[in-house]
């Protein structure tokens, strides 16, 4: 299964729950034997999703940067956006397919996009609930 981290602040819902869905999808598939329950669990997803503080401390570990500017936005805080999970769907999927190809090969790409669609729509209110912002990292790197 696909493991989210626990407690980071800043993270977006509309990112852990791509990864949920993800997960769940593979494990659905894995049940009705379409993958091998060994592939899921073999599956890593290198994916964190680091606070603000915790970017700014490791680029100042890293000592190649000086930091301009660092923040952390809310870019649709300002509108009443409601997501469309065929959109949704098909950006996860631009996003995810390489790494997930790679792993289970290309032939259940279709079908594991097509069940995430259906979930999407059956966690849509978790997509558009109000109280969720999504949020995103700024920064303005400069080499020493």
């Amino acid at each position: 299964m696909i493991a989210i981290p626990d407690g980071i602040p800043n993270t977006s819902i509309q990112s852990s729950l791509v990864l949920d869905l993800l997960g769940s999808c593979l494990m659905d598939m894995a049940k009705e034997e379409t993958i091998s329950e060994s592939l899921v669990d073999s599956f890593n997803f290198p994916v964190y999703f680091p606070s603000a503080k915790e970017m700014k401390e490791i680029i100042e570990k890293n000592g190649c940067f000086s930091i301009e500017r660092l923040e952390t936005t809310h870019p649709l805080s300002e509108a009443i956006v409601k997501l469309d999970t065929r959109v949704f769907t098909a950006h996860s999927r631009a996003a995810n397919e390489g790494i997930i190809s790679k792993h289970f090969g290309n032939k259940i790409i279709d079908e594991l996009f097509d069940r995430f669609h259906k979930k999407a729509e059956e966690n849509s209110s978790l997509l558009n609930n109000p109280s969720y912002r999504l949020s995103q990292l700024f920064v303005v790197l400069i080499r020493k």
